[in-house]
């Protein structure tokens, strides 16, 4: 069980009203881990959304043995893993614990079943999921309009660049 408070210090879960976060409270546990803890890895089973209280986990790619491209740094307050959500999901990226954290977690076919059984709540988790998709997006478009701003022999061969940040 979580309490509503820690609840409220997830950033997609701020405006969700209470009611609905002790909902969630009852199904949800409270983990800790530890540095370079692997939550998943490429092609593990995805069947936890994990919302991060304390620390900071990355999202990463190995583009070969030799290189990982970090996705993400996520910090207090950010949710990941709704892929959990979908039955038979795997990971397409690996998740560590850069240091300690305090993640909440909660198992996605419980969350299907919440999901079906209230639909205010079912609104206001996939909004908050969507908005941060999209954040996520807008952030990762802006850093490509960066690069190519910093690389004009790249920027001159993209035909389309508002293509980049397309409204969802």
């Amino acid at each position: 069980m979580v309490k509503i408070e820690d609840l409220k210090r997830i950033n997609m879960l701020k405006k969700v009203p209470d009611h609905l976060l002790a909902i969630i409270g009852k199904e949800a546990q409270l983990s800790i881990f530890g540095t370079n803890t692997q939550l998943f890895g490429v092609g593990d089973k995805i069947d936890t959304y994990y919302m991060l209280i304390m620390g900071q986990v990355a999202l990463t790619v190995a583009l070969n043995p030799d290189v990982d491209v970090i996705l993400d740094n996520l910090q207090s307050g950010r949710s990941f893993g709704s892929s959990a959500l979908f039955n038979g999901s795997q990971a397409y990226y690996t998740a560590v614990c850069q240091e300690p954290c305090e993640i909440i977690t909660l198992y996605g076919p419980q969350m299907i079943d919440l999901f079906e059984t209230n639909q205010e709540l079912a609104y206001h988790m996939m909004a908050g999921v969507a908005g941060q998709y999209k954040k996520t997006m807008d952030t990762r478009a802006q850093m490509i309009i960066q690069t190519l701003d910093k690389n004009p022999e790249l920027k001159s061969t993209i035909d389309d660049i508002e293509n980049l940040t397309p409204t969802y």
